[in-house]
């Protein structure tokens, strides 16, 4: 109890807000996508969904603004090289053991067809696992604290779904599977945990028991998208890297 007394906080600053408004612009672009484009306009909606709405939205937004706005290292939102040992080997132990309990008794034979499939779901994954994770749960923890950050994310991750289509019903359990992530990731502060491994695998069994089929030109645009998201985390830590640089051998 003292834990969880000493642990909470009001101090919601500029950080909270523009938090808030990137996951409610995140949820209007997968809104957009699939409810108002629809899978039946396959181009619009994919380069709503993965160019526009996770790669530029959830991952550019979060990082542009902490490295180039805030002045933070990347490690603000998860994304560092501490605890990357520990975190990959968590990740891959907890992947395991979702698989173990999720695909494994389904029996699948994997071929060309899941490839698509798995494509998204590690697209998807690294989406989730930066902005919901590294963004949303450390603003949120700076601002009310630690527990009230965890639930405040998951409960984000559990709504977000609306913009696939989901019912409220079928949302439900995503606020648990949104605090386990959660969680985790807060052994360490490091994305490691979720991804690769982790949250994809779920977002793989997702699919799968759905029995969404996805043709196998689209993993070149799931690819395509993943890289656009590595692209994005890399130039502005570069620019900022150069930056610190300069104004360092200008002070010397």
């Amino acid at each position: 109890m003292n834990f969880l007394i000493s642990g909470l906080r009001w101090k919601p600053s500029r950080d909270t807000a523009v938090a808030a408004v990137s996951y409610v612009l995140v949820v209007c672009g997968l809104y957009l996508a699939f409810q108002v484009f629809t899978t039946a306009r396959v181009a619009v909606n994919f380069i709503t969904f993965g160019p526009v709405t996770l790669a530029l939205l959830g991952v550019g937004l979060p990082v542009i603004y902490t490295v180039l706005v805030r002045k933070q290292p990347l490690s603000d939102i998860g994304l560092t090289a501490q605890q990357l040992v520990p975190s990959l080997l968590l990740g891959l132990l907890l992947g395991w053991d979702t698989y173990r309990h999720t695909l494994g008794p389904l029996g699948i034979v994997f071929s060309s067809e899941q490839v698509p499939l798995i494509g998204m779901s590690l697209m998807v994954g690294l989406f989730e696992a930066i902005f919901f994770r590294g963004w949303l749960q450390l603003r949120f923890e700076e601002a009310f604290g630690t527990v009230p950050g965890l639930l405040l994310a998951a409960g984000c991750y559990c709504l977000y779904h609306v913009g696939y289509g989901m019912t409220m019903a079928e949302m439900a359990p995503l606020f648990f599977y949104g605090l386990t992530f959660g969680a985790m990731f807060r052994l360490t502060r490091n994305v490691a945990v979720c991804w690769p491994a982790y949250t994809p695998v779920g977002g793989l069994f997702t699919t799968l028991s759905d029995g969404l089929t996805v043709p196998f030109e689209a993993t070149y645009g799931f690819v395509l998208t993943l890289a656009l998201m590595v692209a994005i985390i890399a130039v502005p830590a570069r620019l900022a890297h150069i930056s610190h640089r300069r104004r360092v051998s200008l002070a010397g």
